[in-house]
């Protein structure tokens, strides 16, 4: 693998006692960030082989806008990675095939915690990115990772070189 990106799905409604968290939907602003997204992903050159989601209906809502960059790139649905800690979301990655760019939509605090430990364990080109995601990693934001050599998935192997959110892509 040569790529990771970690795609937080994007701004959702609160919670509300009558339907479960799996079920809550992108609000408006939600579905515009996850665009945004998408299109700065496109821009950027980034070319996903295959995308990773869970079973929450905003991960679900958040793959159709980024699908409006990438129409042909096939994608997984995966229970484990509903509200994942990083070993599971390691594991999500572990049990695909070899491919050059893997794109996984998930949940905090996971997803902020495998972002950490990613870029703590292989480092950062990027000391803007790397001060930015150790304080937040917000609805619709993305860390981008580059391998430092074409093995198969390992965390000390990936370098954060980008860590993008709509509020800055905005401005």
């Amino acid at each position: 693998m040569r790529q990771l990106i970690l795609f937080r799905h994007a701004k959702t409604e609160p919670f509300s006692e009558s339907g479960s968290d799996e079920t809550r939907s992108l609000t408006e602003r939600g579905h515009d960030d996850a665009q945004l997204m998408s299109y700065e992903m496109k821009n950027l050159g980034i070319e996903p082989t295959l995308v990773l989601l869970s079973t929450a209906r905003r991960t679900r809502e958040t793959w159709n806008q980024l699908k409006t960059a990438y129409p042909d790139v096939p994608y997984k649905i995966d229970d484990m990675l509903y509200l994942a800690d990083p070993e599971e979301i390691i594991a999500a990655i572990e049990k695909q095939p070899d491919t050059a760019c893997v794109v996984v939509i998930g949940h905090n605090p996971g997803m902020h915690d495998l972002a950490m430990q990613l870029a703590e364990n292989g480092g950062s080109r990027n000391d803007d990115a790397m001060t930015r995601l150790r304080i937040k990693f917000p609805t619709a934001g993305i860390a981008v990772f580059e391998a430092k050599e074409d093995d198969p998935f390992n965390v000390y192997n990936f370098e954060l070189t980008e860590f993008l959110v709509p509020s800055t892509i905005r401005h």
